[in-house]
């Protein structure tokens, strides 16, 4: 059996009645529920790879388990951790723990634990490689403050994981991302911020709807409201900056996404972090000669939140393809007037 551990391998003690001590050690700090001890029938296989900007390789250190075949199963699979390092380092910052490694071990239960530098895995689905890898910044390097903002562990990973794919197999991003909105849709009375009659109840704490996929929805929102990426990542990295080695609400990171794009987002939290549900959209046009006018009637999925102020585009179809308009909707009926030289078909 091999003990794997945070960290760096720093020795191995044998003693004489047959027993094996092995020693691991990490110079981070640490939150408490990232620490991890894994025990296992289990055989080495390592990575390396070096981000632009970053001084010496970081060690992708792997303990899959010692039976045939078992390594041959997952070798691809978890050589998708290079590119994905190298993404995130460009994206969020260098890797926080990169003087130590980072490392996945095999456990018998499904999904994956964001263990510090030692993510425990049931196997290496790309989107799972991701999500936990996505963690080393939102989770570790940056944890909630609160169970209630959990959050900014879990939306902010699943994000993660949805970049992974936009960035890396993009073929496969408009079906991730409707898949997460289409999950956050199932909830039409729920919210991102867990409420304080449900801040001991762990499923509502880690659901999937909710904390994870609503979560990124969020996220995936913010960045379209700020619509320049440029600064959305900018965004990102100021809290990571900010809030390294602490913990943080989702509060402080609206401070930070106010302050790096100079827009007030008490509206937009107020609805989608606090508020519960969704908008519902009817919309009609009309035309005459080359004045589009658009009618827009919103309702809501929950009485908690009668109007969400958003962004949003509409696409105007005609003969020689199609035009895409962008507006804001401050109230629950809006008619925007556009000026086009075709007729608009839908």
């Amino acid at each position: 059996l091999t003990g794997v551990s945070q960290g760096i391998h720093t020795g191995t003690t044998y003693f004489p009645n047959g027993l094996v001590r092995y020693e691991w050690k990490s110079n981070y700090p640490i939150a408490f529920y990232l620490i991890s001890i894994a025990v296992a029938d289990y055989q080495e296989y390592n990575l390396q790879i070096q981000p632009p900007g970053i001084n010496s390789p970081i060690l992708i250190q792997n303990f899959v388990y010692d039976v045939p075949g078992c390594l041959e199963t997952y070798q691809d699979q978890i050589g998708a951790t290079l590119p994905m390092m190298e993404l995130f380092c460009e994206l969020f910052g260098p890797y926080p723990f990169r003087e130590e490694k980072y490392g996945h071990y095999l456990w018998p239960w499904g999904g994956g634990m964001e263990h510090q530098t030692m993510t425990g895995m049931g196997n290496f689905e790309f989107y799972l490689i991701a999500h936990e890898l996505g963690h080393s910044w939102f989770g570790d390097y940056v944890t909630c403050a609160t169970w209630q903002d959990i959050w900014i562990n879990e939306g902010f990973a699943t994000l993660a994981g949805y970049l992974a794919t936009e960035y890396l197999a993009p073929e496969y991003a408009d079906g991730e991302r409707e898949y997460r909105f289409g999950s956050a849709l199932r909830e039409p009375e729920g919210s991102v911020y867990v409420p304080e009659e449900d801040k001991d109840n762990d499923s509502r704490i880690f659901s999937g709807n909710l904390s994870y996929n609503k979560g990124m929805a969020l996220l995936h929102m913010i960045r379209f409201e700020l619509d320049d990426d440029d600064l959305f990542f900018l965004t990102l990295r100021n809290f990571l900056d900010r809030y390294g080695n602490d913990v943080a609400t989702g509060l402080d990171f609206k401070e930070v996404l106010e302050e790096s794009s100079g827009m007030d987002f008490t509206d937009f939290f107020n609805q989608w972090y606090f508020g519960a549900g969704y908008p519902i959209y009817e919309v009609q046009l009309e035309q005459l000669d080359q004045t589009v006018t658009l009618h827009s009637t919103q309702t809501t999925s929950s009485t908690q939140t009668p109007l969400f102020k958003m962004s949003m585009e509409y696409r105007l179809y005609h003969a020689g393809g199609d035009t895409v308009v962008r507006v804001f909707h401050g109230a629950s009926q809006e008619s925007y007037q556009f000026n086009l030289p075709y007729q608009v078909s839908g």
